[in-house]
């Protein structure tokens, strides 16, 4: 027994469908984003180009409040002002004492730059974390830095300030 092609159904291929903005059910037609279920009066629903510019101001408005955020946690911190007080050999590189004041509104800690004395670009020089120090005063403490040699010269201390 052989079909007739006179009598067969036409031939469709499946429609694309992707899965409920919303609930995840998959089946949705391409056209929709939401179900029957999530849209039962089948209202008008919203455009892949409003999806993407509510994301869009989202992302917008979190970084302005985390740059208003961070402006308040830094405002009156610093400048810093830092000085080398004395370097000593030390088993693996200098004890350097450092003497860094603190001349903003607000306790902070900051970094400080120890180079050669003359040298604040360039060069050799390592990072050191100071500790907490109070508004307008100022703190002194010792530091192991290791990238300057073994024998004791002339430093420098450049404070960053945020």
């Amino acid at each position: 027994m052989s079909l007739d092609a006179r009598y067969l159904p036409p031939f469709r291929a499946p429609e694309p469908t992707h899965n409920c903005i919303r609930c995840g059910r998959p089946g949705v037609p391409a056209e929709d984003g939401l179900c029957e279920l999530c849209n039962p009066l089948e209202l008008a629903q919203p455009s892949a180009t409003q999806v993407h510019g509510i994301a869009a101001l989202g992302i917008f408005a979190f970084v302005v409040v985390l740059a208003v955020v961070g402006r308040a946690a830094l405002s009156g911190t610093g400048p810093f002002v830092g000085n080398v007080v004395s370097a000593a050999a030390v088993q693996g590189g200098l004890s350097v004492t450092i003497l860094v004041e603190n001349q903003g509104s607000k306790a902070a800690a900051t970094t400080c730059r120890i180079v050669q004395a003359g040298n604040p670009v360039g060069g050799p020089g390592e990072l050191v974390q100071t500790p907490q120090i109070a508004a307008a005063s100022s703190a002194q403490f010792s530091a192991v830095v290791t990238k300057l040699g073994l024998a004791p010269i002339p430093l420098d201390a450049y404070c960053q300030s945020p």
